[in-house]
């Protein structure tokens, strides 16, 4: 843990005024939002080529046999 790091976590915990605490817990929501925010909005999502089509095509078109979970377990040999 960074030095500063601790100090502001000594100084909260000192702290008896409610109002004050309150800001300090609003204030890191508003940072959390902010940088969370900043992340998502530097993605950049690009279109499928078309080998991502192909492979999501033939996905589609093959048709998979559902496995029960129950049937896993016992399968697995996890039911003992």
């Amino acid at each position: 843990m960074s030095p500063l790091a601790k100090e502001v976590i000594e100084k909260l915990s000192n702290e008896e005024d409610t109002e004050i605490l309150a800001e300090v817990l609003d204030f890191y929501e508003y940072m959390k939002y902010k940088k969370h925010k900043k992340i998502w909005n530097n993605i950049q999502e690009d279109d499928p080529d078309d080998t991502e089509k192909a492979i999501c095509e033939q996905y589609q078109r093959e048709e998979q046999e559902l496995v029960g979970f129950n049937d896993l377990v016992q399968e697995l040999g996890l039911d003992e």
